[in-house]
């Protein structure tokens, strides 16, 4: 079969195929625990299974060490308990499953009415569902499967009329606050969510009194600030409520100041190894966050302003928080993989550059890898080497996207990639 032909298949039997791999995978990985030294199945699985315990016993899940996630999670997970071990596995798949239909969906009404782009939308969300590392995280049972689909829906709400009237934008608001009680990340995407909802004409010529009236907020982004923080506040006000103080350091608080030297590809790594036991203030780390605040305010206004480039202002938003956090590890690949089949079409890209991109991307992590596998598990003192490698894979994070944003055409739909598409056998 020819790659053209398997990727014209119904969306359906994708659908039923990825399905197939990813239980295929869920079975495997209780034979590769059973066998091997490094798991299939990831840490924080454990933790979320133990947390879950707790609940069911009427406990808080913060009994268990290390457990600093939203007790959402742990609810999610309370299945796991009464009926199987792999029942949280098989729900973050079903939220992966979910992901690329709203994203199939969603790049159904990026594109509209225009010639030769009907197949489109499916390779964007195939694009998600045959991806090695949406694959490999949600099978694992990692949980951020979860929040990505709330933060794809709530762009599908946001700017299409499934919903009509200002509805809409409750519904968005709602699914934002939902995704940032669950992870904190999605907080930056707030602002250029909001501002996709005003009309600027700001220029030169414009008096400072005109442009502060054209910034004030209209209905439709009060209805989206104010249903998206009524969900964040209601929700963390009856966790709150539950937990007490201890749910807000262990779910965000903690995150704040967080120094993790292990799994960590974040280019202060080592520095933070360095200083693990110091609580005075950090400075290096404020510096960082500063840069990377400039950073993402700057692409905010770049692209968060129209709502046709809102999609890749998200991507670039997530590729920045992932790159400059203190703390990166494997899952948080996802924060930005989830969002780039949504502006993937826009890409003026070869595929032979597109391999090119992968491939730097790809080999720098791995290079890591290779060094973290020797440090935890054959015990070597090479910590100074996977700094190194950090900075290395920092780099092609920083080179990468900057690629992407040179080579972003807004309403550009694969060109020159579907023709090469067409002559492979």
């Amino acid at each position: 079969m020819r790659l053209k032909d398997f990727l014209d298949l119904p969306f359906t039997c994708h659908l039923f195929i990825g399905i197939i791999i990813r239980v295929a995978l869920i079975v495997y990985g209780d034979f590769h625990d059973k066998l091997y030294d490094v798991p299939y199945t990831d840490v924080d699985y454990k933790v979320f299974t133990d947390a879950a315990r707790h609940v069911v016993k009427g406990h808080s899940p913060y009994k268990r060490h290390t457990y600093r996630y939203s007790p959402l999670i742990a609810y999610f997970l309370v299945p796991n308990i009464r009926w199987g071990k792999n029942c949280g596995k098989l729900l973050f798949s079903v939220f992966d499953i979910l992901v690329t239909v709203a994203v199939k969906y969603l790049v159904e009404y990026q594109l509209g009415s225009k010639k030769n782009t009907k197949n489109i939308p499916v390779y964007c969300a195939l694009f998600w569902l045959y991806n090695p590392l949406s694959i490999g995280i949600s099978t694992r049972g990692n949980a951020d499967s979860v929040p990505c689909f709330f933060i794809i829906l709530s762009i599908l709400f946001l700017q299409t009329d499934i919903v009509k009237s200002n509805w809409k934008y409750a519904l968005s608001g709602i699914l934002l606050g939902i995704s940032i009680h669950l992870r904190l990340y999605p907080l930056a995407f707030s602002f250029p969510m909001y501002l996709s909802l005003g009309e600027y004409k700001i220029n030169r010529n414009t008096s400072i009194k005109d442009g502060i009236i054209s910034l004030l907020p209209n209905l439709k982004q009060m209805t989206l600030v104010t249903s998206c923080v009524g969900t964040l506040f209601l929700l963390t006000y009856y966790m709150y409520k539950l937990y007490g103080y201890e749910f807000l350091f262990e779910t965000y608080i903690y995150h704040m100041f967080r120094k993790d030297t292990r799994h960590n590809f974040s280019v202060l790594f080592y520095y933070s190894y360095l200083t693990m036991d110091q609580l005075t203030f950090d400075v290096v780390k404020l510096l960082a966050q500063v840069f990377e605040g400039i950073i993402l305010f700057v692409g905010s206004l770049a692209f968060g302003t129209n709502p046709k480039t809102l999609p890749f202002a998200l991507f670039f938003q997530a590729v920045v928080l992932v790159a400059y956090n203190s703390v990166m590890t494997s899952q948080y690949f996802i924060w930005f993989l989830s969002l780039l089949p949504l502006v993937v079409h826009n890409f003026r890209l070869k595929p032979a550059n597109a391999l090119f991109l992968t491939v730097v991307w790809v080999f720098s992590q791995a290079a890591w890898l290779f060094y973290a596998y020797l440090l935890e598990f054959k015990c070597r003192q090479v910590f100074i080497l996977i700094w190194l490698k950090g900075i290395v894979f920092f780099c092609a994070n920083i080179y990468v996207l900057g690629q992407l944003v040179k080579s972003y055409s807004p309403g550009y739909a694969f060109g020159e990639f579907l023709a090469s598409v067409e002559k492979i056998k």
